[in-house]
């Protein structure tokens, strides 16, 4: 487990005599970061005179100091006016929590017994030293460890100083998901992996065994796979209903003692009630997008926060159309989908019938297609083909491809189209604005979040309601079914006007790679995790 911080002290109390400062009432204790690096513990305060009209404020006042128990420093009779004192810390085995300081007044013992005895007897005599103006006299301003304030005692709200505090935690997470999977929850980890090593967070990778559809051709991470998760948190990737097959595939010792966060993405309005019971498996969520995020925090009874996929590879060099079979003449649209992933969603027809209406087929203008799985969605591609097969020139790419050659693909066509019905994030879309191409979209749901008419061609859509299920989709649920002659002017405008197309491109490549970055990504990953490590 990380070493804690626990910004707490006892024994220490503000008053209206001095804004700036706190009083010890006997003694103070409190809790301080490690102090492995520290080479310099310094305390300020100050003593105030004593009040000649109040003889119970009278008399010498100290302090000795303790750290982790073990006296350090004491001064019994401090003198009038502001003080500091300052020792090093020993060279000793440190608690794994964090140090402890104990403040312990010093000539005060006869007055705080006078002032016990007031409040348990009630007599006269004694109630005077009830106030402790001698106790009040000793001020605490501030605790500095190597000049930098850790507690600022002029803060009444807050003296602690988590900011100081966040440099001393050490913090880490277990990635799990499908590392080596040729689909878009396995990018999604690969994306999470780029983002914890742009941080610099010590992360352990863990390839989930559970049953997975898609081949596993992707090898970009294999040599750092491992089965242990020694890290505090599990980050894990999975559609929620996987959450409930852990336990039976990695043990019951994967997520005991962990905190576990699941990475889920979710494409519609409402998340599915049925699935609320996963979020049992986890002590909080992550999602791709705001959109995601509303959908699901309004379901489950954990926190749900924002971590998008961050999108960064290396640009493909050269041009890569002779090894697709591309023509090498014609402007290329471009749709990338998974069968998997419901054709009534993702909505290929509409792409067809968009370029169909945009008058560019068979003309200067062609369409390229890329599927994945094929293999058990046979029915689904044929019925694909036969539409496809009436549009001159649209090219069907079927074969498993390496996220290089997916890049490349990209990188080899002029501009991407998704009409899709709703999305949770759009990595094909990111992907594509990070090549500088030219993005038209739907304007709805997760990609609407980051892609508008200064970097994109975003497309009208209406909400309608589902009239039947759609594998999770369930009916009566919300998407979008874009204006397809509004996608079809999309595309005209974008052949026709190729410096209008090279500034949104470029507009586009500008913003994902400055609002989703693995650098920007993994420093919301940090944030997280010390305040997780700060609990």
């Amino acid at each position: 487990m990380p070493r804690r911080l626990r910004p707490k002290f006892s024994g220490l109390f503000h008053d209206e005599s001095r804004p700036d400062s706190y009083w010890i009432r006997e003694a103070g204790t409190l809790q301080l970061p490690p102090l492995d690096a520290v080479a310099n513990i310094r305390l300020r305060g100050e003593i105030l005179p004593a009040d000649p009209n109040d003889p119970t404020s009278a008399g010498p006042i100290g302090l000795a100091l303790r750290l982790n128990r073990r006296v350090v420093l004491e001064k019994p009779d401090l003198p009038t006016g502001p003080f500091v004192l300052e020792f090093a810390p020993p060279k000793t085995a440190r608690p794994d929590d964090g140090d402890v300081l104990e403040l312990h007044l010093q000539g005060t013992r006869s007055g705080n017994r006078r002032a016990w005895l007031g409040r348990v007897t009630g007599l006269a005599g004694f109630q005077p030293w009830r106030r402790q103006a001698k106790n009040r006299r000793l001020r605490i301003m501030a605790i500095e460890c190597d000049g930098e304030a850790v507690f600022d005692f002029s803060n009444r709200s807050s003296p602690w100083r988590a900011e100081y505090a966040r440099r001393f935690l050490k913090v880490g997470l277990n990635l799990a998901g499908f590392f080596r999977a040729d689909l878009g929850i396995g990018e999604s980890v690969r994306c999470a992996a780029r983002s914890a090593d742009a941080a610099d967070l010590p992360v352990s990778l863990i390839d989930l065994r559970l049953p997975c559809k898609n081949p596993l051709g992707d090898s970009s991470f294999v040599p750092r796979l491992q089965l242990a998760n020694p890290h505090p948190v599990n980050v894990i990737h999975v559609d929620a209903p996987a959450m409930a097959d852990l336990d039976h595939h990695h043990g019951t010792e994967f997520r005991r003692g962990k905190y576990n966060i699941g990475y889920w993405a979710w494409e519609l309005p409402e998340f599915p009630d049925a699935w609320i019971p996963y979020a049992g498996f986890c002590d909080e969520v992550w999602a791709p997008s705001r959109f995601a995020v509303e959908a699901i925090a309004e379901k489950v009874p954990v926190p749900v926060l924002v971590m998008p996929h961050s999108i960064s590879f290396s640009r493909p060099e050269g041009d890569h159309r002779t090894k697709f079979g591309l023509p090498a003449d014609r402007f290329l649209f471009l749709f990338i989908y998974d069968l998997n992933s419901y054709s009534e969603r993702k909505n290929p027809g509409a792409v067809i019938e968009a370029f169909r209406a945009s008058g560019l087929a068979g003309a200067n203008a062609a369409l390229v297609i890329k599927v994945h799985n094929v293999p058990g969605n046979e029915a689904d591609f044929e019925r694909l083909r036969s539409v496809a097969a009436t549009l001159p020139g649209t090219v069907l790419i079927t074969q498993t491809l390496t996220r290089r050659e997916i890049y490349e693909l990209e990188s080899a066509c002029n501009c991407f189209v998704s009409l899709h019905r709703s999305e949770g994030f759009g990595l094909a879309i990111a992907e594509c604005m990070y090549l500088g191409k030219p993005v038209i979209a739907t304007n709805w749901s997760a990609p609407a979040e980051y892609l508008d008419d200064k970097v994109g061609c975003p497309v009208k859509s209406q909400l309608v309601t589902l009239q039947r299920s759609h594998g999770p989709y369930s009916k009566g649920q919300t998407w979008a079914e874009p204006d397809r002659d509004h996608a079809a002017w999309w595309m005209r405008r974008i052949v026709e006007d190729i410096r209008l197309a090279r500034e949104l491109g470029a507009a586009g490549r500008d913003r994902i790679e400055r609002q989703f970055s693995p650098t920007a990504i993994g420093a919301r990953y940090r944030r997280r995790l010390e305040a997780i490590a700060g609990w």
